[in-house]
């Protein structure tokens, strides 16, 4: 899990948009919804692909491995490595893990209450959830500034939460993610320029993104690649039920640290 590195109109996969950015349209649920039409209709044609492909998963997982730009506070960036794995079952259960060099975390939802557990520290904050995933998500970065890497993937209107403020997107062609070709995209807003490669195949599941937060110092940049997706997973009948660790303190739902 991530605090929000950026003002919220410029987030995309790295920090979830909160609630006021994001609006009430269904992406994939009828053919009414309207594209962006600063973005050039292959590359929408792609991403609304990829959007109502992963919307129609009740169940799914993948891993995914981030490198992030962080400013010290002598002035010096350094890149910090994160991975973890995220698992969902649709309308209102996931868990993810994020393990690297600034946190050990886990998190998860079962329907009605969320967890969220620093497994370094051995200590665990737990709060009443809304009743699906959206609300939850939005609930978690607007009261407690913690949110999931790619979180967008979990939303049911992928495609108007990373392209509503996109000022220009284009097909820049075909490319390979680990040996898989993908269809590789470019967008860029105000304040950031970030792309896309999405898996070239009945697949269409997003394989990287990269971002570049032009108008901040140095231009830093985020960058995750997604692997070992399992669209038919079987999940345990205990994965979203959380049992305290021996030892395990609890402690207050206050606002995370964000990294």
């Amino acid at each position: 899990m991530t605090g929000l590195l950026l003002a919220p109109q410029l987030a995309t996969f790295a920090d979830t948009p909160t609630t006021q950015e994001r609006t009430s349209s269904l992406i994939a649920q009828n053919d009414d919804t309207s594209v962006n039409e600063a973005i050039d209709d292959k590359a929408n044609e792609i991403l609304l692909e990829m959007a109502e492909f992963i919307k129609s998963k009740d169940k799914f997982s993948f891993f995914a491995e981030s490198q992030r730009d962080i400013l010290t506070l002598n002035g010096v960036y350094i890149k910090v490595h994160h991975e973890g794995s995220t698992i969902v079952n649709r309308p209102n259960q996931f868990w993810a893990n994020v393990t690297g060099d600034l946190v050990e975390r886990e998190l998860m939802y079962d329907g009605s209450q969320i967890t969220v557990v620093d497994t370094e520290k051995n200590i665990y904050a737990q709060g009443e959830a809304p009743s699906i995933i959206d609300e939850t998500l939005d609930a978690l970065i607007e009261k407690f500034n913690v949110n999931l890497p790619l979180a967008e993937l979990l939303y049911s209107d992928i495609y108007e939460g990373i392209t509503e403020d996109v000022q220009a997107g284009f097909y820049f062609g075909l490319s390979e993610v680990d040996d898989i070709p993908c269809h590789h995209l470019v967008f860029t807003q105000e304040d950031i320029d970030w792309q896309i490669w999405v898996e070239d195949s009945d697949t269409p599941v997003l394989r990287k993104v990269a971002i570049a937060y032009k108008k901040q110092e140095g231009v830093p940049r985020y960058s995750a690649v997604l692997s070992d997706w399992d669209l038919e997973i079987e999940i345990a009948a205990d994965q979203f039920t959380f049992t305290p660790p021996d030892g395990a303190t609890r402690v207050e739902f206050i606002q995370a640290a964000p990294y």
